[in-house]
């Protein structure tokens, strides 16, 4: 396995990407499914950031668009030069087409949709049975996870959204809500959010919330984040969010400020000191309220935040300069940590502070920020990208976090979970062999100063090299092979896959993975075949899927089908066979149903799970349910 993954790197010099890219591009894709953008309002970052156009076609579009003002249709984008039907046709469900209505109240090619999922395991877990003599302790709502959403887009200005959701075991529909108003335009006041909303400012050293496609074999869209200002909320995730007010204003045409303001209760596990004072243990992310010392973490902390940005462009300049400041507030202190943990951030209330800059020398885009949080820590991330030639791309990141540096939003690229106690050098090369084969590589070289979660040694270090080899034939066939190897804490980890997609007679593709993962002695494998069928209304996936790893260390990742708008990425271990059908019907033009099932049968336990979510059993069956209604 390693020899196959030193030929791959052979061809190439270093470079960065994830195993899970083409996973992660789903995640963004559905995402701008349930939130198409806009041709009329949509800016530049927005489609840089989506991952669904290339440099050329967001050239020509912004080009297109400045040239005739405002779009009168869609239809009118098959006359940009590198927008053809067969692009269009593979993209008219991620955009869509409102005209700019000077009356912003008034209704203007609308769009409504309402959606509904439940989901549920057929098996019993512990926690939905009845007490016993050892353990009392049970969920105290039933077994299914509920999804109420709506989104509306009343006009080209004006969108709501709203969310209600619960989780298998919590009482009822209404644990978890969320909800925005967005309101944008052209003129003074660019955009106003009211409710849940999040922001992307720079390369996310300060505020970075929402998908980040992180490491990727497409190195240029891995080492630069795109600034896209605030961006309404309404997922289903329960944290990472502000809840307030939003604003950008538009001061001139090279000169913008965006402000808000935050007010949220947090879950989170407290204590109390010997004078009886409380202080916070944890920030409890999961959302879970199914038992009593769960719903005990509901709201145990309030979180004040307000900040600001000025970004400075001036026209005459490819220069971009933007300043920020945010500053949040705990109703309770962090105290100081133990340990690994001990230069981390204390106390209640928190200051950072960034610049980020973007600037273009001939064809190469430099991007960088330095952040800077008022426990006298910082944080510097640096990149550039450039375009050797047509057939070439080359791109670095270099990135520096100090020990203590925290910021409660950042997602910067990094090797840990957080943005802290780490120095590294992420290089990324891509070259087209022919037109169409690619090969693409990425070398990431990091080392933690100070000693990190189960690490006592100061200055350890490691890398990961990844290398991919692609083949693409158009409206065909797709195949790649992929080689990753993983370096930390004098552990090597080595993962290989090769995946293919057959395109046969336009209702039908094919798709295949075979991955393997070496740790040490163990081997890991997955094999899985998928069959997509769609044909007028119906749409039907199946896959089979066998997995034999012998343990967690060698888990290997694969996106798994589901009903629309729905992403799930399981990590596999063990040894199992997995079988899923997922069929949606299109009913009409405003609704659509749709079902999955499946299923895992293990070989290697009798038990699946612990604790309350325990399965006394070999297999684990779960059932999906959706309606979807449009209504236009």
């Amino acid at each position: 396995m390693k020899t196959i993954l030193l030929l791959l790197c052979s061809f190439t010099t270093f470079a960065q990407i994830p195993t899970q890219e083409e996973e992660e591009k789903q995640s963004s894709f559905d995402y701008y499914l349930a939130n198409p953008l806009n041709i009329n309002l949509v800016t530049e970052a927005e489609l840089q950031s989506s991952l669904l156009f290339s440099s050329e076609q967001i050239t020509d579009f912004l080009a297109f668009r400045k040239q005739i003002g405002t779009f009168q249709s869609i239809l009118e984008l098959q006359t940009i030069p590198s927008w053809d039907l067969d692009f269009l046709r593979r993209t008219q469900d991620y955009l869509i087409f409102s005209p700019i209505n000077p009356s912003w109240w008034k209704p203007s090619s609308s769009l409504h949709q309402i959606l509904f999922k439940t989901d549920w395991t057929a098996e019993t877990k512990k926690g939905f049975t009845e007490p016993d003599v050892r353990s009392k302790v049970r969920y105290v709502g039933d077994r299914t996870n509920q999804t109420l959403r709506y989104r509306g887009q009343l006009n080209a200005n004006l969108r709501i959204g709203f969310l209600l959701q619960k989780d298998a075991g919590e009482k009822d529909l209404s644990d978890f809500s969320s909800g925005f108003m967005e309101f944008k335009s052209k003129g003074f006041l660019e955009k106003i959010i009211l409710g849940d909303f999040i922001n992307q400012w720079g390369q996310g050293l300060v505020q970075s919330g929402g998908f980040a496609l992180g490491k990727s074999f497409e190195s240029i869209k891995a080492t630069q984040k795109f600034n896209l200002g605030g961006l309404a909320y309404s997922s289903s995730v329960e944290y990472g969010y502000y809840r307030g007010i939003n604003t950008t204003l538009k001061i001139t045409e090279f000169l913008r400020m965006q402000a808000f303001a935050s007010y949220r209760n947090l879950d989170a596990t407290t204590g109390s000191d010997s004078t009886g004072n409380k202080y916070l243990r944890s920030r409890v992310e999961d959302g879970f309220h199914r038992t009593s010392s769960e719903i005990s973490h509901i709201d145990a902390m309030q979180e004040k935040t307000a900040g600001a940005n000025l970004i400075y462009s001036p026209l005459r300049f490819p220069l971009v300069i933007q300043f920020n400041a945010v500053l949040t507030e705990w109703s309770l202190p962090k105290l100081v940590g133990l340990g690994y943990k001990q230069p981390e951030w204390s106390g209640k209330a928190l200051k950072n502070y960034s610049v980020n800059f973007q600037y273009p020398v001939r064809n190469i885009r430099l991007v960088g920020e330095f952040a800077y949080s008022d426990n006298q820590q910082f944080s510097i991330l640096q990149s550039g990208a450039t375009s050797i030639s047509k057939k070439m791309d080359l791109s670095y990141l270099f990135r520096s976090y100090s020990a203590g540096y925290f910021s409660p939003k950042s997602n910067g690229l990094s090797e840990n979970s957080e943005n802290l106690n780490e120095i590294g050098l992420f290089l990324g090369h891509g070259y087209q062999l022919s037109k169409r084969v690619k090969l693409s590589s990425y070398f990431d070289y990091y080392r933690f100063p100070g000693p990190k979660y189960q690490v006592n040694e100061s200055n350890t270090s490691g890398w990961e090299i990844l290398s991919r080899l692609q083949f693409e034939k158009r409206k065909a066939m797709r195949l790649f092979i992929q080689g990753k190897w993983t370096r930390k804490e004098a552990k090597d980890l080595i993962q290989a896959s090769l995946d293919g997609h057959y395109i046969a007679l336009k209702s039908w593709d094919f798709h295949f993975r075979a991955m393997a993962s070496n740790l040490g002695s163990e081997i890991g494998y997955l094999l899985l075949q998928d069959i997509k069928w769609d044909q007028g209304k119906w749409n039907l996936q199946a896959r089979f899927a066998y997995i034999d790893s012998p343990s967690y260390d060698t888990r290997l990742y694969a996106y798994e089908p589901g009903v629309p708008y729905s992403f799930l990425l399981p990590a596999y271990s063990g040894k199992a066979i997995k079988t899923n059908l997922v069929i949606a019907f299109q009913y009409n033009r405003e609704i659509q149903l749709a079902a999955k099932w499946a299923r895992i049968s293990y070989s290697d336990r009798t038990e699946i799970g612990s604790g309350l979510d325990l399965i006394n059993g070999d297999t684990k069956t779960d059932i999906t349910l959706q309606l979807l209604y449009k209504m236009h």
